[in-house]
Order: structure tokens, then sequence, then C-alpha cells
């Protein structure tokens, strides 16, 4: 059964021709469809691979892909409700939140619906570009007014990379997943640093 990947940070003038080509050296792909997320003004593509199978390929070999320096995040881009932190994702949650520093409820809510919601492979990939930001002096906050925790610097990576739906529960609702039998919840974007 075919699957769809929601595929950001890229170069701009990145074609669909173009990721086609790069995925396709994971398995098949089915369609590739660009498109734009106005909020943060920046291209993301869906992906459609013939499989699930070759969808997963995708998501764990091509995270982090560096593109003319940009760093690939490959995401789901619907919320799958059903789905339960494995022990495995819950092992990588809690690596991550000790890997940035992170104690307090909501970034460690938020830093587990990202691994649950986007996968191992997507918030591994922004560990690492975190620690790459960091050993270059690391990032100001959009005011100007102070130099971003580690985790500061993970969660502002990750905004712009995720689907509008998981962007909304990570950051709006403060990673706290809607009950499976809940209507999915409505996009509306939280302010840049919340």
């Amino acid at each position: 059964m075919a699957q769809t990947l929601y595929v950001a940070n890229f170069p701009p003038g990145t074609t669909e021709d173009q990721l086609r080509e790069l995925f396709a050296e994971q398995g098949q792909v089915t369609s590739v469809a660009l498109s734009r997320d106005e909020k943060f003004e920046r291209p993301y593509a869906l992906v459609e691979m013939a499989s699930e199978k070759v969808a997963n390929k995708a998501n764990q070999n091509l995270n982090g892909h560096k593109i003319d320096g940009f760093y690939l995040a490959v995401s789901n881009p619907e919320i799958n409700l059903k789905k339960k932190m494995s022990t495995r994702l819950q092992q990588t949650a809690d690596e991550i939140c000790e890997q940035l520093g992170e104690t307090q409820k909501v970034p460690v809510r938020r830093i587990n619906a990202i691994v649950l919601l986007c996968g191992f492979s997507f918030a591994q990939a922004l560990v690492k570009e975190t620690e790459e930001v960091e050993a270059a002096g690391g990032l100001m906050t959009s005011d100007g007014s102070r130099r971003r925790s580690k985790g500061g610097v993970f969660f502002y990576l990750a905004r712009g990379r995720m689907s509008p739906e998981v962007r909304q529960i990570v950051y709006n609702r403060k990673g706290k997943l809607p009950k499976p039998e809940d209507e999915p919840p409505q996009v509306q974007e939280a302010p840049e640093d919340a």
C-alpha cells in the first residue's frame, strides 16, 4: 500500500524531478507534489512511495540528508492517533531529552510528540543539526535578547519541518495528543517562540 511522506527543509529551487530522483534511490516513487508552507514561507513536498516498506526506508535514510546546506526533514504528513509510543521510541525520546537537557513537563511532552508523530529518524537528525548549530555558536531568540537553549534550538529547527497538523499538536497543544476518538485538531499556529 502506498504511503505519503512530508518532506521539508530543502533548497527553495529544488524541483519535483530532483526530489523524485533522490527518493527513487530508496524505492519506487508514485508521485511528488511541491507546495509552500505559507507560515514559514518555505517549500515542502508530499512524496508518495509505492509501499510502507520503501517509505520507511526513505524516512530512515534521508532524514538529515544534506542538500546544498539544507538538512532534509522527512516525516508523516498526517496524525495517527492510534499509534502508541513503543519502547524503542520512548528510549529515543528519553535520550533526546537528556542530550538537550530538557526535564520540564512541556518540553519533554513536546519531544515525545515529535518522536511519536514524526519518527525517531526525524528527531535524531534534528539533534545532530542542533549539535552543529551549538558548536558554531548557537542561535539567538527571535528578538535577539538571548541565546536559545539547546532545546530551544531543537524546537526552532523542528517547527518549520513538520506538517501544520503535527505542528499544531507539538506547539499549540504543547505536545498533548488528542484522544483517538477526538476529531483531528484544527490548525491554528502558535507564536514563533512558544
